[in-house]
């Protein structure tokens, strides 16, 4: 079987083929970066951690893509450097592999990053939540992101879920299509 991050990656292929602008999130190692960079027009990639840029921009410049901007920054702030609307995005939820489990993210700020993604989705575009419940902080946001996106408008949204259904604790995915524009109110 594929591992859950490469199905994360062969959904964005089949229903976002086209994509103009994606975003990384929590780029991490880059390689959600990278294969975002390969199959985008243009990439934000964004993480709070040094190192991660680093190890990034050295493997996009190992593919010579240079169709990328990684930004220092936490993902609840993405949309404070990004201005237009976004056709694909993954969040890849936790802490970075091998380093220090403490640097994590976290449930209060994820839930306003996913919220402003959500937002500014293009119509057909898609979303991918990568979650981790076998930690702490990664059961928070699973259990959160289970309920809150099953409460999205079917008329709205089209919500997957992908997971190891005899490992309780493994890794899996949410995968949120917006298949309309939400109603704006006019008051």
């Amino acid at each position: 079987m594929k591992k859950i991050v490469e199905i994360a990656h062969d959904l964005l292929v089949e229903y976002v083929p086209n994509c103009h602008i994606s975003v990384d999130f929590t780029m991490g190692r880059g390689n959600d970066t990278l294969f975002l960079a390969q199959h985008s027009s243009y990439v934000y990639a964004f993480d709070i951690q040094q190192e991660c840029i680093e190890e990034t921009k050295q493997k996009l410049n190992m593919h010579h893509l240079h169709n990328v901007k990684l930004i220092c920054a936490s993902h609840v702030d993405a949309f404070t450097y990004i201005k237009e609307k976004i056709d694909a995005g993954i969040f890849n939820f936790g802490y970075l592999p091998q380093s220090d489990q403490h640097i994590t993210t976290m449930l209060e700020t994820s839930k306003v990053a996913v919220e402003e993604a959500l937002k500014r989705l293009v119509k057909k575009g898609m979303l991918i939540l990568v979650l981790y419940p076998g930690h702490e902080e990664g059961e928070k946001e699973s259990e959160y992101f289970a309920k809150w996106s099953k409460q999205l408008a079917s008329k709205d949204y089209n919500v997957m879920q992908i997971k190891m259904w005899n490992k309780e604790k493994a890794p899996y995915i949410l995968a949120i299509q917006k298949i309309r524009e939400e109603e704006k109110n006019e008051d």
